[in-house]
């Protein structure tokens, strides 16, 4: 008796829904739309809802500017102290020594650089500074004042200009540059920058204002002796240490080009020398390789190790690198270097490091480094998105 109960009430609900289903359609009539009375429907209830999306169009991966423009993440120009024309992307460059490097141990050499922060060797991708336009931009952490006669003019923080067989730091203050340019200087002309202000000790953007250390100032003179062989000198002061150094670049034309430099400093009554020699080559015009050797001793200082002073033993410190244009996927580098050390034992780097644009507002740089004798190891993956 308690199926046949169950099988009529199943009946007459198939029958009710039927009825129900009838006479929907015959309120829409033939070929009639759907009316929205603007109350609950079924399609409601479905956990599913299906709109509409543009097709957006991805342009494939493109390379980043050439290195050495990262240190100054408003500009990419060839002369220090400039701005780059309006008109170009002035997305900043992906920082990556100050995002990993500082997680590394002191002795930890500059992985980044091959021979020194090379500021006078920036190039612009942008075209550069239009020629009769002169203007002021305002960068990330600075105001950059250009002229087309060459002369720059820069107020906030910025990294001093430096030779390849210098090091440079980061100033807060004012820097003026007059036809500072990349390569070699033409024959008989001065080039020259001065910045004057306080050591920049300010962490990454992302962890909180600025913070300044004592009073500094950097400048580098270069004079074009022949079209091949440009002389520089350096000069770097703050209280209790100074440094003056005296280099230049050789270019052999179709067999690479040689730099080399030494410098001489004092800090608190200690006294060093540092001695570089390098040299860049390409083979055939997509492969770059370059080789460099620094020797320091006990009691050097200058702008970069002014924080972190420690009198040492000195090191020896040799340095190979390649790089390796991909096209649309940017510039793969690796690097090797082996450090010696007076006070401990010696260190072997390997590094490897890419950056590329993966979509018109996404850029992605990889880096991995490691050390080969103690194991330990930094690897990173950096994103980039302008925001204009």
């Amino acid at each position: 008796m308690a199926i046949n109960s169950l099988g009529i009430k199943a009946i007459i609900g198939l029958g009710l829904l039927s009825c129900w289903a009838i006479l929907a359609r015959a309120q829409e009539g033939p070929g009639a739309a759907p009316v929205d009375d603007g109350g609950p429907s079924l399609s409601d209830l479905a956990p599913v809802r299906l709109y509409s999306v543009p097709n957006i169009a991805v342009e494939p991966p493109q390379p980043l500017p050439p290195a050495g423009a990262a240190d100054d993440p408003a500009s990419t120009t060839p002369v220090a102290g400039t701005a780059p024309d309006p008109s170009s992307s002035t997305t900043p460059d992906i920082d990556l020594e100050g995002a990993w490097r500082k997680h590394l141990p002191l002795y930890a050499p500059g992985a980044w650089r091959p021979m020194g922060v090379d500021v006078l060797a920036q190039d612009d991708p942008g075209g550069g500074d239009s020629a009769g336009n002169e203007h002021w931009t305002l960068g990330t952490h600075n105001w950059r004042y250009t002229r087309p006669n060459g002369v720059g003019l820069t107020l906030g923080n910025d990294l001093a200009a430096a030779p390849q067989w210098g090091n440079s730091a980061r100033l807060g203050g004012v820097q003026l540059s007059d036809q500072l340019s990349k390569g070699n200087a033409a024959v008989g002309q001065w080039q020259y920058s001065a910045m004057v202000g306080a050591l920049d000790y300010s962490p990454s953007t992302s962890e909180g204002g600025l913070t300044y250390g004592p009073a500094a100032s950097s400048s580098v003179l270069r004079y074009g002796w022949s079209p091949q062989l440009t002389l520089e000198s350096q000069v770097e002061w703050a209280p209790a240490m100074d440094t003056l150094g005296v280099g230049g670049t050789y270019d052999t034309r179709n067999w690479g080009v040689w730099k080399a430099g030494v410098a001489k400093a004092s800090q608190d009554m200690q006294h060093g020398w540092r001695y570089q020699v390098g040299y860049e080559a390409s083979v055939l015009d997509t492969l770059k390789l370059s080789w460099t050797n620094e020797q320091r001793s006990g009691g050097f200082a200058d702008l970069s190790r002014y924080r972190d002073y420690s009198v040492d033993g000195g090191q020896t410190s040799n340095r190979w690198a390649a790089t390796w244009p991909t096209g649309r996927w940017g510039d793969i580098s690796g690097t090797y270097e082996t450090v010696d050390t007076a006070l401990g034992p010696s260190k072997q780097y390997i590094g490897l490091s890419q950056q590329f644009w993966l979509s018109p507002n996404l850029r992605v740089a990889l880096k991995a480094d490691h050390e080969r004798i103690g194991g330990d190891y930094d690897v990173g993956l950096h994103f980039s998105i302008p925001i204009n």
